[in-house]
């Protein structure tokens, strides 16, 4: 965090008389008094002190002296900002968004205070409030390589890929062993929403050859810290297109297993050693242990069921929300890790506990989770498809996967050995929550209008299955085809636009077919699907919560059944369900059964009464476990 550590005596004094409004949050007519001599006087030496606290790692007393100096000089450009940079750095956003826009409200061209709100909004994903502010420092002086870098992040969250790589370039320019930066500009060349069909197919090849490229850097550099890149971004949105990924990904795993293995060299950390207790240690490292997409297909049943007579769970929670599932697994673990900090600090916790295996539910959503898994924490290492991507990483042994969901030959799509578990994989609990109705009039949907959810995030719809829901909304008027906006914006709007263009070169009027609505509370969205008259899956990448929440409120759902396990999601619970007719296998038949289901009441009635009858076998499915478990117990011996 940059703190402001000059005197106000030697510094450009704050002229309070002349306050400029920065934010709406603060009125206009906000006036700061002018403080006396010895009130001025008085508040610098609280600044000086609280600043001396801080350099010694004094927070409390350094807060104590800011909030002084404020008491007596409110307005005090740099107290506020150095009390909202430590608030922001302690956690409290909502404390130290006030004093920060307060220091800017007095001062607008104060460098730290406009970077440190910025880093605030990166925290909270506004990624244009964030972009806005580090420009704005930029204009200043344009040789920073930290605002360069976190400025590439800020465009990147919004779905500018070519900006994100100019800005990260700018930091490389400045400073050449800014690995964090050389790092991120490799991952850019995945577009989050790619505009057209070449550039999505051409972004795996120019990843891996960008890749090449930087691993060569390394070999030549050989960076001290080249650590610090792996997990700082990722090759998230790679697994969004419809591609076989394991060379690529195998490139990425190979360097990031690289560079976290010599900082483990370099730090001692031990090698895992077989355990000698009766029971197996199992180690589950996650940023989602509360509600979650990740927590109730797979996490919560291996709590629930895992043997324990035969093994002993230690839950290592590195994310920060927690809820009443994380109290729920909390008492049904024998050890519950949370809030330890750095991920350092969680290597030598998860070294120390000495588990005969560590299973990652998701590699690639989280930071911690990256560098953690691309350590060799453990003499047995398993992911799973939290995120349904090979790892690639030399450090994971095997991958917990779904017989159901996996196409013939499955294993050439994996680095893992795979461990295939019965059915679904899954021992998913209905989440039996209350459907609030919504009124959709509020979005301009009309009473004839059939309501055709597709619930996906704007990721994972691809520039060439755009035709795919113009045809839909073609054939099935009066229609709304109802997708929802990130929680920002920025993303869904790039869908929103291209999505549009496709319709407008179709002739089909976009304002009568498609609704782009905010994210839902699960109540409502559990509303909207009994209004539902069909859930669309996502094409190529599927979604499987979605899918058992439309089940669950008995609504049909079309499915497409991709290439690899992450596009078959739906397919799978819908053939498990006996409902193969709701399954297509090219895109011309997910139409064709769409518009049977929309204009077909009697064939939309059998279906729900089929889901209605059959749905109770995708639940509680403890066998599935019990299988994980007989798997846990051969590969640890």
């Amino acid at each position: 965090m940059l703190y402001f550590l000059k005197s106000l005596f030697g510094s450009r004094k704050t002229d309070s008389t002349k306050v400029q409004n920065y934010d709406q949050g603060i009125s206009d007519c906000d006036q700061f008094a002018i403080p006396s001599a010895l009130e001025l006087a008085d508040a610098n030496m609280h600044f000086e002190e609280g600043n001396r606290q801080l350099a010694e790692g004094q927070l409390a007393a350094a807060e104590h002296h800011f909030r002084s100096a404020i008491a007596m000089h409110p307005g005090f450009a740099e107290a506020q900002c150095n009390l909202g940079s430590l608030l922001k750095d302690r956690g409290d956003l909502p404390a130290a968004e006030h004093h920060l826009k307060i220091s800017l409200h007095v001062n607008p061209q104060l460098a730290p205070a406009l970077f440190n709100l910025a880093m605030l909004y990166v925290d909270v994903r506004r990624w244009g409030d964030a972009a806005d502010l580090l420009r704005r420092t930029l204009a200043q002086n344009k040789w920073q390589a930290d605002a360069q870098y976190w400025l590439g992040n800020a465009e990147s969250g919004l779905g500018n890929g070519v900006a994100a790589q100019k800005a990260y370039g700018a930091a490389v320019q400045i400073n050449p062993q800014y690995v964090q930066a050389r790092w991120a500009w490799v991952m850019a060349t995945i577009p989050a929403v790619p505009e057209t069909t070449d550039e999505q197919t051409l972004a795996p090849q120019q990843f891996q050859t960008e890749l090449g490229k930087l691993k060569r850097w390394f070999e030549v550099n050989k960076a001290a810290k080249g650590y610090q890149a792996v997990g700082a971004t990722q090759p998230f949105f790679l697994a969004y297109i419809e591609q076989n990924h394991r060379v690529a990904l195998s490139d990425y795993g190979s360097l990031c297993a690289s560079l976290m293995g010599k900082w483990s060299s370099q730090n001692g950390v031990p090698p895992p050693v077989k355990n000698s207790e009766k029971r197996l240690r199992i180690g589950i490292v996650s940023a989602h242990i509360h509600s979650h997409s990740v927590w109730h297909p797979l996490v919560k049943g291996w709590v629930a069921h895992l043997d324990p007579k035969l093994f002993e769970l230690h839950l290592f929670h590195t994310g920060s929300t927690f809820d009443s599932e994380t109290k729920w697994a909390s008492r049904h673990a024998a050890t519950y890790h949370h809030s330890r900090g750095a991920w350092t600090d969680w290597a030598k916790l998860i070294s120390d506990s000495k588990v005969d295996a560590l299973i990652y539910p998701e590699i690639g959503m989280d930071s911690t989770t990256v560098r953690l898994s691309s350590l060799r924490l453990a003499r047995v290492q398993l992911a799973s498809w939290g995120h349904p991507i090979t790892t690639g990483l030399p450090t994971m042994d095997y991958f917990i996967t779904s017989q159901a969901m996996e196409p013939v030959g499955c294993q050439e799509h994996y680095s893992e050995k795979l461990l295939q578990l019965p059915r679904l994989g899954s021992c998913y609990q209905p989440l039996g929550t209350k459907p609030e109705r919504p009124d959709v009039a509020q979005w301009g949907i009309r009473a004839e209008d059939r309501i055709l959810l597709c619930a996906g995030t704007p990721f994972k719809y691809r520039p060439e299955h755009d035709s795919v829901w113009v045809a839909i909304a073609q054939q099935c008027h009066p229609c709304k085809l109802i997708f929802f906006k990130d929680t920002q914006g920025e993303l869904s709007g790039h869908f929103e636009q291209r999505l549009r263009k496709a319709f407008v070169n179709a002739s089909v009027d976009f304002g009568d077919s498609v609704r782009f609505i905010p994210w839902q509370t699960p109540a409502v969205f559990f509303g909207l699907l009994d209004l539902a008259t069909v859930y669309l899956d996502s094409l190529g990448f599927s979604g499987f919560n979605t899918a058992m929440k439309a089940i669950e409120r008995n609504t049909p759902v079309v499915a497409y059944e991709g290439q690899f396990m992450r596009g078959r999601f739906a397919s799978a619970i819908l053939q498990r369900l006996g409902l193969i007719e709701m399954v297509a296998t090219s895109l011309d038949q997910f139409i064709q059964i769409t518009v049977r289901i929309v204009q077909d009441e009697s064939h939309r009635r059998s279906i729900k009464r089929r889901i209605k009858t059959n749905k109770e076998l995708l639940y509680s499915d403890i066998e599935t476990i019990h299988q994980l478990g007989r798997h846990l117990v051969q590969v640890c011996s």
